[in-house]
């Protein structure tokens, strides 16, 4: 006896489009996709945290919140960039930390930019946009045959031009040099394609183009679909 769904044993049940990152990496076996964390260790309290500096990861958060919930019309200075980021602090929706943290010059600098202008521009934007889908399993995981996966994700932007889509995903990477702009783009690229498949599916509308932006370096780069 053999049996017959052995291809769906190793596929997880859900895929968080996060996780595609490094999809486009030329060695996909690396690494498992979602690799399981320890579980049983007791962490100690640690009392020291709350004066500790914010990590990297927790600077992109802050900032990724504020390009939630900020006005975009507010955006014209770099004066009007830093009255957002007071304003969603003293909402709550910032922490005093978070709020020092971000980079009030690099958001200033985005909706200067290209990009920046067609998001103040759209007729129509999202932000946030959570979405749950059905995927069949073999876009990702070559061989599994006709099995589904559920795919999860959050769009950082999608606007809407002339009936057309574009999503745009901000990343707070620190990069250097055309090199690094060029691998982080890469490795995102994959991240990018779901997200983009997903808004086709669920709003029935072609998707133009997808653009990755570094806030560090103030760069767009746009990935093809």
């Amino acid at each position: 006896f053999r049996y017959p769904y052995a291809a769906a044993e190793a596929l997880p049940s859900k895929l968080t489009a996060t996780e595609l990152k490094g999809r486009d990496e030329p060695d996909e076996e690396a690494a498992p996709l979602a690799p399981k964390r320890p579980g049983g260790v007791f962490r100690m309290p640690d009392f020291t945290r709350k004066d500790r500096p914010l990590t990297g990861a927790q600077r992109g958060t802050a900032t990724h919140l504020v390009l939630q919930y900020m006005d975009f019309a507010a955006a014209g200075s770099l004066e009007a960039v830093r009255a957002e980021i007071e304003r969603l602090r003293q909402k709550k929706l910032l922490s005093d930390k978070e709020a020092a943290a971000v980079d009030a010059e690099a958001i200033q600098k985005l909706f200067a930019s290209p990009i920046g202008r067609r998001m103040l521009a759209a007729a129509q934007i999202r932000r946030e946009f959570k979405f749950s889908l059905l995927v069949n399993a073999e876009d990702y995981f070559p061989g599994a045959g006709d099995e589904q996966v559920l795919l999860q994700g959050v769009v950082d932007c999608c606007i809407e031009e002339d009936g057309a889509l574009t999503v745009i995903d901000y990343k707070t990477d620190a990069v250097h040099s055309e090199a690094e702009l060029a691998a982080r783009a890469a490795y995102y690229a994959g991240q990018l394609r779901a997200y983009a498949a997903a808004l086709r599916r669920i709003f029935g509308k072609p998707v133009r183009e997808g653009v990755l932006y570094f806030l560090s370096c103030g760069r767009e780069v746009s990935i093809a679909l």
